[in-house]
């Protein structure tokens, strides 16, 4: 049903957010502190949405047209069954590397956080939670949020084919009311709500979708200097608050973070404009095209073009990287060895999987498209 075109742009972005997904998910380590979200408001979350859904938009923006609907909800419900099946084995899996390793290091704290303890403590509540997506381990909450996300795509494509304006107003509005009166859908047994609220992501699908159709369409965004310059200052100020000046302004961070709104369960607004100021640099600057010569592009794009089976694998891998780091310590040399040699499997598993003669390869795009918005 989708799409077999593909714009490697978005999937080389893609596999560089899969590489810093796997090294955030390594707290601690050495090299979380080289990751953008060391250096922006935004983080890897926002990149992940942003680029699945345009992505989405590029397989299914025009098939929501009468006679077409019907497929198009068979294809998304299969992704959707895909993802929640995915979600729940690396749930399953990830309390089963745990709990052996607590178990083999007569360790308890190793099971005491995350919420890995809900399914362990009240293993008929918890396991019926993880399953109704009411429960979720930390690390492991982002899928979850991904399905809700899906499931809206439809309306989100019919509201896009009248008018992408009209899509992008009614998510604001839902956005907007969401942060008001503090929407959330429900976790559970645990009383809460989700970490990242389906509500408010939203918003970030919406315009995931909006770039996603103008990439179909070979749309290009306006270039006026004043909103370059303004992304600039926005990037730069960014970058000036979360290291504290460069460390000259000890606390500085702390101090403007309730008035800038960089909460990440709601999308905060200064999370928000900044994510859309750095992709608008990276599109205004033509960074994809520079940087289509370097060694690692193929690479990226390669893990990007297979995310599912790579974000599986990432997820694996940062669950037996927290347990060894627990039981054993870490090192400057561990760190950088167990994320070199992580990613290299990794890249190799993909590989693999790309050479079957099935395997999903990248057409090339038509050259009036933009490789990245």
């Amino acid at each position: 049903m989708a799409e077999r075109a593909r714009i490697d742009g978005i999937d080389f972005w893609r596999g560089i957010v899969l590489c810093t997904i796997f090294i955030d998910h390594l707290p601690g380590n050495i090299l979380e502190s080289l990751t953008p979200r060391n250096y922006g408001f935004s983080d890897a979350a926002e990149a992940f949405v942003y680029l699945s859904d345009a992505s989405l938009a590029l397989a299914y923006g025009t098939h929501c047209q009468p006679g077409e609907r019907l497929k198009t909800l068979r294809s998304l419900l299969r992704r959707c069954l895909k993802l929640y099946g995915v979600h729940i084995f690396l749930s399953l899996t990830a309390i089963a590397i745990f709990v052996a390793a607590a178990d083999w290091s007569h360790d308890p704290a190793l099971l005491a956080e995350h919420g890995r303890d809900t399914v362990l403590n009240e293993p008929v509540n918890g396991t019926l939670g993880l399953f109704l997506l009411g429960h979720q381990l930390g690390y492991f909450n982002i899928l979850p949020l991904y399905l809700i996300l899906i499931a809206a795509v439809p309306l989100m494509l019919w509201l896009a084919n009248i008018d992408r304006r009209l899509m992008l107003v009614a998510s604001a509005l839902l956005y907007a009311t969401t942060r008001l009166e503090g929407w959330n859908l429900p976790s559970w047994p645990v009383q809460g709500g989700w970490f990242f609220d389906p509500l408010a992501w939203q918003l970030m699908m919406a315009i995931g979708i909006a770039v996603g159709i103008g990439l179909r369409k070979g749309d290009q965004l306006p270039k006026p200097r004043p909103l370059l310059a303004l992304s600039v200052l926005m990037v730069f100020a960014s970058a000036v608050v979360v290291t504290n000046a460069v460390g000259l302004a000890p606390g500085l961070r702390d101090a403007l973070q309730p008035a800038l709104d960089l909460g990440k369960t709601q999308l905060g607004l200064g999370r928000l404009m900044h994510f859309i100021a750095l992709a608008y640099l990276i599109y205004t600057l033509g960074m994809t095209q520079h940087l289509r010569e370097w060694v690692g592009y193929r690479p990226l794009a390669l893990l990007g073009r297979h995310s599912l089976l790579v974000f599986t694998l990432v997820s694996l891998a940062t669950a037996i990287g927290q347990v060894v780091t627990e039981m054993l310590g870490r090192s400057a040399l561990f760190d950088v060895t167990f994320v070199a040699g992580g990613l290299s499997l990794i890249y190799a598993a993909t590989w693999m999987v790309d050479a079957r003669p099935d395997g999903r390869r990248p057409v090339p795009v038509p050259a009036r498209q933009p490789s990245h918005p």
